[in-house]
């Protein structure tokens, strides 16, 4: 009886921990904005910044008969960071991104906009 009880709490405490580490997976906590580039250049180097760009499309209304395309951008201290930041926004932005990435710069690289 003893040996069970023990080895239920460790299993308990095994739990515990395995909850508590970070599962190396991305979470969905919402699409937010990017950081602004030119305040962070302030007392960053713009060479080490990251820069993001998104422009996604999601199905919108109330009998989601319409679709919304949206464009963001932001700069981020790492790189890790920002493929966060896209992971969010590819989130809740389904459908057809394009143009989705992230650079070593806080300058945009020129793209051609989306013409459908």
């Amino acid at each position: 009886m003893r040996q069970v009880i023990c080895s239920g709490i460790a299993a308990a405490i095994g739990l515990a921990v395995m909850a508590s580490a970070p599962a190396g997976a991305y979470e969905f906590t919402g699409a937010f904005p990017g950081g602004d580039c030119a305040a962070m250049a302030r007392s960053i180097p713009p060479n080490k910044l990251w820069y993001g760009h998104f422009t996604g499309q999601r199905e919108w209304g109330t009998f989601l008969d319409r679709i919304q395309t949206r464009t963001v951008e932001g700069c981020f201290r790492t790189k890790a960071e920002c493929e966060n930041w896209l992971y969010q926004w590819r989130s809740t932005y389904q459908y057809n991104f394009w143009a989705d990435y992230c650079v070593i710069s806080n300058q945009p690289r020129p793209r051609r906009p989306y013409a459908g």
